[in-house]
């Protein structure tokens, strides 16, 4: 690495060369403001004494890979913004030298600018700009370069700020301006191909606290360890369709959809944060080596667009969904931490074929009950990042909806979701205004039916006002002991509704509620106000029965959970595997007698059945098909068999057999319930053996 303090029109102007911004840099982005300091820092130098200088920053490159130029290329690591908006403010201040009346020395000339700093005279096409920014950057910047107009680009920074130049040196001299470049100093740092570590650099220069995001870390990793054909190659093939899936979402989303891939991608024991993805990206994605890796980082890239993809139809545009778009519009809205469930429903639906539409349609309606129905019944939300992704992890290509089901009926404490029982008493005994989803519960309740009405314009209003002193009409429909009836009351389900009408309606009576003209409940083109409007009155038996008939309807909105039992069971059986991973059956300590017994009974239990799954554990061994049915587990002078059956169903075999329900707690065990018997000589072998083929039969025969 070569590193020197030098002027900035030295840099640009010092030899026929062509710095190249590479296509894993983000898009030049400097807003008016960053030029309007810059001009003022250029303005305020010049003015200073001979000797002064101003410091602008550092430039990093390096030479590029391809060989055959007719002269140096470098690739910009760093600083293009700098090189990029001065080089803009140098094509100006050519533009204006031209026009300027006074007589110019031959070093301020406008032929002396374009031929030291803009251009090389005598090279190609391709060759001529002393800058190559990428895509539409670069159009307007070698229109801008070659003295023509510049094009109508309403997004192209290049442009906006071209202009901004054009606009401030109008009353300006540029040869005061050109003086004041003059001493403008930048950090210019060369890097040695083959030697320096241009990503490490670009790494270290991150730490320093450039506003980078993660998504520029990850990209520049994946393409600067290619050579600069490949990584054009690699960027127009995988990380600008990404790009444009993400749209004018990419600054904002782009890092929290790299959290959620690598969330699935990596399982890791505690929640990624925002700040650590590129660490983490790093873990999946090796840097490149063998031909054989290059292969598997291709892959690995496919498989991060079609995830980026499933992101932004979920987050972005679920109008891509097919039927399935109003399901993932509406539990995007309820909920964006579902993101990694949903990605993996849409990898299971677009990519594996393992779903049908109508199937993704019915997984999004389940998890929107889910959400809901945990949301009105004030259950906790901290950690729903946490078990989305549990639930992602569980929808295998194995019949991936009945996988989502199962998962969530096994969903832990904390996590569960909530029956028709459940949801029923929370609609229709909490105080739900003020939810962060009433307006939702509300929404989708006015349009349960066939006709649908645009809600997006109307708020929440209570039927019963919320005002601490009443009109004389409320106070006498609510009786004696009124303010106690209207706090019992007021926030609950039966007494809100949805209207466009809130500042007419505000505390009225419900004589006039009901029946004023156009805003009345009677006019109200709201199923869910329109209905009010049937009483003739309006009190707490009233708000209670519309409640319940709400509640009711809710049910059949949000469906509850059914799950099939023995995916559930093959679930527990996939997890209880996962679990006796870092177990193993030699680690277990037998004495030598129960060492040939256990033998003896192992042979018996794996004789059962084919589907006999053998899980070691940190001091037992339990079998599943696919429920558990025995746990061994090893004691000083034998062995206790954990059985799945009842004592009552093992006793005529074995009078000794044990209830396990009289224990408080079996040492060592990992299961629950069932019975117990010991072994503790060979002559009990064979009642064991018994004792097992029995229970067997009765759990799975």
């Amino acid at each position: 690495m070569k590193a020197e303090d030098t002027g900035f029109l030295t840099l640009v102007g010092s030899g026929q060369k062509q710095f190249i911004i590479p296509v894993f840099q983000r898009d030049y982005s400097w807003t008016e403001a960053q030029c309007a300091q810059l001009l003022s820092d250029i303005q305020r130098v010049a003015a200073r004494p001979i000797g002064a200088s101003h410091f602008l920053g550092s430039v990093v490159y390096v030479a590029s890979s391809d060989q055959s130029a007719v002269l140096p290329q470098w690739l910009v690591i760093d600083g293009q913004q700098r090189l990029t908006t001065g080089t803009i403010l140098l094509a100006v201040l050519r533009d204006r030298l031209r026009v300027r009346d006074e007589p110019l020395a031959i070093t301020d000339s406008p032929d002396a600018v374009e031929e030291q700093f803009l251009i090389n005279k005598f090279s190609p096409a391709n060759l001529r700009s002393r800058l190559a920014l990428r895509g539409e950057d670069n159009s307007a910047l070698q229109a801008l370069l070659a003295g023509e107009q510049l094009p109508d680009s309403p997004t192209s920074r290049v442009v906006a700020n071209a202009r901004y130049f054009q606009s401030a040196l109008a009353e300006v001299d540029p040869v005061e301006v050109l003086n004041g470049l003059r001493r403008i100093l930048v950090v210019s740092v060369a890097l040695k191909p083959g030697q320096d570590n241009p990503q490490l650099i670009f790494e270290s220069l991150n730490s320093t606290g450039l506003a980078l995001t993660q998504a520029d870390l990850v990209r520049n990793y994946v393409l600067m360890g290619h050579l600069e054909p490949r990584q054009t190659e690699w960027y127009e093939r995988w990380w600008y369709p990404l790009e444009q899936a993400f749209g004018a979402h990419y600054r904002a989303a782009f890092d929290k959809f790299l959290r959620d891939f690598l969330t699935l991608e990596l399982n890791p024991p505690r929640p990624l944060k925002l700040d650590a993805v590129y660490r983490e990206f790093r873990h999946w994605y090796p840097a490149p080596g063998d031909p054989e890796q290059s292969q598997q980082n291709e892959q690995r890239l496919s498989r991060l667009l079609r995830f980026g993809r499933h992101y932004c139809t979920f987050m972005f545009n679920p109008q891509n969904a097919g039927d399935a778009k109003d399901g993932l519009r509406r539990l995007q809205q309820l909920v964006d931490v579902a993101a990694p469930a949903v990605m993996m429903l849409l990898e299971r639906w677009r990519h594996d074929k393992a779903l049908t539409e109508d199937e993704m349609v019915d997984a999004t309606g389940v998890l929107e009950s889910y959400v809901l129905r945990r949301s009105i019944a004030g259950a906790e939300t901290r950690s729903a990042g946490q078990v989305f992704a549990a639930l992602a992890r569980r929808i295998a290509a194995d019949r991936p909806v009945a996988r989502l089901k199962a998962a969530l009926a096994r969903s832990g404490k904390g996590a569960e979701f909530p029956d028709d029982t459940a949801f029923f008493q929370a609609l229709t005994t909490q105080d739900l205004y003020g939810r962060r989803n009433l307006k939702f519960l509300l929404e989708r309740l006015t349009n349960a039916g066939k006709e649908k009405v645009i809600t997006d314009n109307l708020t929440i209003e209570h039927v019963l006002p919320q005002k601490s002193v009443l009109a004389p009409e409320w106070q006498e429909a609510l009786g004696p002991d009124w303010r106690t009836a209207q706090a019992r009351c007021l926030h609950k389900l039966g007494n809100l509704t949805l209207t466009g009408f809130n500042s007419e309606l505000e505390a009225r009576p419900f004589a006039e509620k009901r029946a004023a003209a156009v805003w009345g409940y009677v006019n109200s083109q709201v199923w869910l106000s329109k209905s009010i409007a049937e009483q003739q009155t309006w009190g707490e038996k009233q708000i209670a029965e519309r409640g319940e008939m709400l509640a009711k309807l809710a049910l059949t909105v949000w469906q509850p959970l059914n799950a099939d039992k023995a995916m559930i069971a093959k679930l527990e059986l996939e997890e209880a595997i996962e679990h006796s991973a870092d177990h193993k059956l030699e680690n277990l300590k037998w004495t030598v007698d129960a060492a040939a017994w256990f033998d003896q009974v192992r042979a018996a239990i794996v004789a059962c059945s084919g589907d006999v799954v053998e899980l070691p554990r940190a001091r037992s061994v339990v079998y599943r098909a696919p429920e558990w049915f025995v746990e061994i587990i090893p004691r000083s002078r034998g062995f206790t068999l954990r059985m799945a059956a009842d004592a009552s169903e093992l006793v005529d075999l074995e009078p000794n057999v044990q209830d396990a329900a009289t224990w408080a707690f079996v040492v060592n065990s990992t299961v629950e319930g069932g019975s117990l018997f010991v072994v503790s000589s060979q002559e009990q072998v064979s009642i064991a053996i018994a004792l097992i083929s029995r229970t067997y039969e009765l759990m799975f025969d």
